[in-house]
């Protein structure tokens, strides 16, 4: 059998990464896989010149890459995920009473590719295809916060913050404090800072342990009081964990 060593430590070296789920120093990479600082320092900056990783500009240390984000979306397309997806969405639908989206991400935008909606009459709706801006409410925390903050500063002074409505968060320390929070939790909330009257709930979906979607509940603020709202977002966690459960036999039966 051939082998490549530093083809290994390279996908060693990304795994980890992917693993530890934060980012990490060029020392604490090579300790971890017992590497030299020499050569863990070689993989990173060649990872990280093919936008497989990124590395934050204050604390020199390293995250992935919209490169990867890009080839695991390829792994699993859209349908497919749907279609996997579409059970569990609909048993959160009958447990929450609001409508469920799933969408992914396709660059600074996120691309619904399906929506499961509450059966009541005053309910929220969108079309399937529809694009949503990456700084947008409760999609842009969710997917911001697979990213580190040297990235996130980047990309929003790029495209700004955007005033929706007065509620929107335009602060770009704020908005950092805010995704911040949404990764140390594991969801995030959008309280009217999207479209006036409405509030949103976001997990994420996991290949493994990289991201590839993401769900969300949304509803008219009225019908969501505190302790209704904190039901979605345990019964929404519990949803995105169980369909990231079902993508993993059936992306091992696509590889």
């Amino acid at each position: 059998m051939y082998d490549a060593p530093i083809v290994r430590k390279a996908v060693e070296v990304i795994k980890l990464i992917v693993k530890e789920h934060r980012p990490l120093g060029t020392t604490d990479i090579a300790r971890s896989l017992a590497l030299s600082k020499s050569t863990a320092f070689g993989i990173l900056k060649s990872l990280e010149e093919q936008g497989i990783l990124v590395k934050d500009p204050f604390s020199k240390k390293f995250s992935t890459g919209n490169a990867l984000f890009e080839l695991a979306k390829r792994i699993v397309r859209s349908t497919d995920l749907a279609v996997e997806a579409r059970p569990c969405l609909a048993r959160l639908v009958e447990a929450v009473d609001e409508t469920v989206f799933l969408g992914v991400r396709e660059g600074d935008a996120v691309t619904v590719v399906d929506v499961v909606e509450a059966r009541k009459d005053l309910r929220i709706s969108s079309q399937i295809g529809t694009r949503i801006d990456i700084t947008a409410g409760v999609v842009g925390k969710i997917f911001l916060s697979t990213m580190d903050d040297g990235e996130i500063v980047e990309l929003l002074s790029l495209k700004g913050l955007p005033r929706y409505t007065d509620k929107s968060i335009v602060d770009a320390g704020r908005y950092l404090e805010e995704v911040s929070r949404t990764r140390a939790q594991g969801y995030a909330v959008d309280l009217e800072e999207y479209l006036k009257g409405v509030t949103a709930v976001a997990a994420l979906i996991y290949s493994g342990h990289f991201p590839i979607a993401a769900a969300w509940v949304v509803g008219f603020t009225s019908s969501m009081a505190d302790e209704k709202l904190q039901r979605i977002i345990s019964a929404l966690k519990t949803t995105a964990q169980e369909i990231s459960t079902r993508l993993s036999p059936f992306l091992s039966d696509k590889a």
